[in-house]
């Protein structure tokens, strides 16, 4: 049986976003994970010109770009799993690990989103199966309190913390181009969701692992923003 390890990337929208100036803080919170499985070094793509010229579409194909420049050098290795961590998510100490226990193909934590504070959801929900997207409605976190989705119904979220196997990207059929990220009429991450467990890849979302989402979400604050009374 092959070793598991996991390649890790940071996809690096630009040195002229926000988002740039999280990246060391990203980076320490990989450097800390507790597994007896081996963890490379974080691998962070150069950034994009940063000239988005068509504004919030421009942005996401720039992040789509930079993951699948990940994808691209994990194959490159013979590591076992990719684990993509966004440039403004900060992973608790555990999420590798109980991650790569869940043994699927795709499992990811969840973090809220950047209006937490307003509406207490997480970027995470079981996806609607009659929309062409996959698309899916943010859940309350209370409602997801330690929890593992997706065993029974297929659900879809963000990938600022996925941990993904190997043979997902491999090509599984001659007519069919391999699994990548791509940004076009649906949602980025929501649509690379909806494909892979279309294509029936097994994936769930645990809900044990609660990340933070930068900058107004730090994890080191989670006690604080979590249990505000939402």
């Amino acid at each position: 049986m092959k070793k598991i390890s996991v390649f890790v990337g940071v996809p690096n929208l630009s040195n002229q976003d926000k988002y740039g100036s999280y990246i060391g803080s990203v980076l320490n919170h990989i450097k800390a994970q507790e597994t007896p499985f081996k963890v490379m070094e974080p691998y962070v793509t150069a950034p994009h010109s940063g000239k988005f010229q068509h504004g919030n579409r421009d942005r996401v194909k720039a992040i789509a770009g930079r993951m699948n420049v990940i994808v691209d050098k994990f194959l490159a290795t013979d590591a076992t799993h990719v684990f993509i961590n966004d440039g403004d998510v900060e992973i608790p100490t555990h999420t590798i690990d109980t991650l790569l226990r869940h043994n699927v193909d795709i499992a990811s934590g969840v973090y809220p989103s950047h209006n937490f504070d307003s509406v207490g959801a997480m970027s995470f929900g079981r996806m609607i199966k009659t929309h062409p997207c996959g698309f899916y409605r943010p859940r309350v976190w209370d409602s997801m309190r330690g929890q593992v989705f997706g065993e029974i119904d297929p659900w879809s979220g963000g990938t600022g913390c996925i941990l993904i196997k190997r043979r997902v990207f491999a090509r599984y059929h001659p007519k069919i181009s391999p699994l990548r990220f791509t940004a076009d009429d649906c949602s980025l991450d929501t649509w690379f969701w909806k494909r892979a467990q279309d294509a029936g890849f097994t994936a769930r979302v645990d809900a044990n692992i609660v990340c933070g989402h930068l900058p107004r979400y730090r994890l080191k604050d989670i006690d604080k923003w979590l249990n505000s009374g939402m």
